[in-house]
């Protein structure tokens, strides 16, 4: 029999994106998509609502009263640690995989290919990270547009031939995780965590398909998640994270008063022209098969507006005080 498999993910992002989360994983072939909420949402509850095998749960504070002696973890990590472990602890499916909103299987039968060949010694399954990354050429307008590189292992030789100076922004070539995520083998007593389950747990690697990290929808996407580690209190970004994203965080802290060179670093890590293009695809470490969730959404009748404008628009709405605060340059385009 074929192993079965199930998504769980904490989001607070905009509903559009939620949905085509939703759709993409039952599309590829999840027996269960389970969705938290991290706030109310009526227009993602909306969009959700009638979904075959989609499991959404408001985490507002009668979840939490509910989940007692638990109260609201402060970091959003543990939130979504916590709702993952709860899943992994009463579903019946086989593996359950914990990801992110900007986190997508590329193909679902690999994956499949993948749990059924693994050895039972393996308590989870990993599966290997490509970063988006759009083209400098090609302006983006939806927020799937673009391509993806990956990992490279000599980067420290071949980096500086890509990214020059720049390379200390980069880990191996990507601005945001190399470790990739996992599908952890339910029943096996794990306790789940974001990359992998906690502890040294024996594993293996799914080597024929990846796990399309989108590390920032937009670049104004990118650049709230960077202000908002930012400006977390010190030490507290630091302790999470590797050097390459610390560095990111410290560069966004020392320019929030000069928007141009804060804007010329986010073009700097989420672009490339065509000189390094051409450089990472000679190098095997580029991908140019492109991105699409909008058959997943057609398949199950839901109709979302996917641009990167109306994205944009959500966030600046949303985030108003924070931005107003650290970034008010931002809110002209309101």
């Amino acid at each position: 029999m074929k192993p079965t498999w199930a998504v769980v993910s904490t989001m607070d992002e905009p509903a559009p994106l939620v949905a085509a989360f939703a759709t993409h994983y039952l599309s590829v072939g999840a027996s269960e998509v389970h969705i938290f909420l991290d706030h109310p949402d009526p227009e993602a509850e909306a969009l959700l609502a009638g979904l075959p095998r989609v499991f959404v749960t408001v985490c507002d504070k009668a979840y939490w009263k509910r989940n007692a002696p638990f109260k609201r973890p402060a970091m959003h990590f543990s939130r979504q640690c916590r709702n993952a472990q709860k899943v992994y602890d009463t579903t019946k499916v086989d593996w359950l995989l914990h990801c992110d909103a900007d986190e997508y299987v590329r193909d679902g039968d690999a994956v499949l290919e993948g749990l059924a060949a693994a050895p039972a010694v393996a308590l989870y399954m990993r599966l290997l990270v490509a970063e988006r990354v759009n083209l400098a050429e090609a302006p983006q307008v939806d927020i799937f547009d673009g391509v993806f590189r990956l990992g490279i292992k000599d980067f420290s030789s071949f980096g500086p031939k890509v990214y020059g100076l720049l390379c200390e922004f980069f880990r191996d070539g990507v601005t945001g995780h190399l470790a990739g995520k996992a599908f952890n083998r339910v029943g096996a007593g794990l306790q789940i965590s974001l990359h992998s389950p906690r502890g040294r747990q024996p594993h293996r690697v799914i080597q024929t398909t990846r796990l399309l990290h989108f590390d920032g929808m937009t670049r104004l996407h990118f650049m709230l998640k960077l202000l908002r580690r930012a400006h977390e209190p010190e030490g507290n970004a630091n302790a999470r994270h590797g050097a390459s994203r610390i560095t990111q965080f410290e560069s966004f802290r020392e320019s929030v008063q000069d928007p141009e060179h804060r804007d010329a670093l986010v073009s700097l890590l989420k672009e490339i022209d065509a000189q390094q293009a051409a450089l990472l695809e000679g190098h095997g470490v580029l991908e140019r098969t492109a991105f699409d969730p909008r058959p997943a959404l057609a398949q199950y009748g839901v109709r979302v507006d996917l641009s990167a404008a109306a994205f944009d628009a959500y966030l600046l709405q949303k985030h108003r005080g924070f931005l107003k605060e650290v970034a008010p340059d931002l809110l002209e385009t309101l």
